[in-house]
């Protein structure tokens, strides 16, 4: 499959988990298996993922995502989806990927949590919980913008 149509379909995953953690504040282990399946298996099977990252990279790119995802889950900032997610990010990107996606969700949740916290201020109530995939998606979708995966088809 051409990278460009590889890159556009998981754009479209990555916005269906955002719209959906938007609305129902989790990420569905169903979206998440839709894409950690057959990304595993090309990993096993042809040594490349979906996005070309060699195997050895993708491996260390998933446990790095889960590892930067389970100090936000102790501090009960993350659900658990929102761990998974980042663990299937990095499978997809590497460890350079999933750390610049991390940078950028960190950037985006912390203007998250000031405008949501300015909104409860003026509502007089307390801020509620932040849907994290959006920021997620958020990186994921700048990356494989910038790293040109869409220069051509698209």
């Amino acid at each position: 499959m051409p990278i460009a149509l590889t890159s556009g379909l998981l754009s479209l995953w990555a916005l269906v988990i955002a719209g959906t953690d938007f609305r129902q504040l989790r990420v569905p282990n169903s979206l998440l298996l839709l894409v950690l399946v057959p990304a595993a298996l090309m990993q096993l099977i042809q040594g490349a993922g979906l996005l070309g990252v060699g195997n050895a990279d993708a491996w260390i790119g998933f446990g790095i995502g889960l590892l930067l995802g389970l100090p936000g889950y102790a501090l009960r900032q993350f659900g658990a989806g929102d761990v998974k997610y980042m663990a299937v990010l990095g499978l997809l990107c590497g460890p350079r990927g999933i750390l610049a996606i991390t940078l950028v969700a960190a950037l985006l949740l912390g203007l998250m949590a000031v405008s949501l916290a300015v909104v409860a201020r003026l509502q007089r109530r307390r801020p509620g919980r932040m849907p994290a995939a959006i920021a997620l998606s958020s990186g994921f979708l700048l990356l494989l913008i910038l790293s040109g995966n869409f220069a051509h088809g698209f």
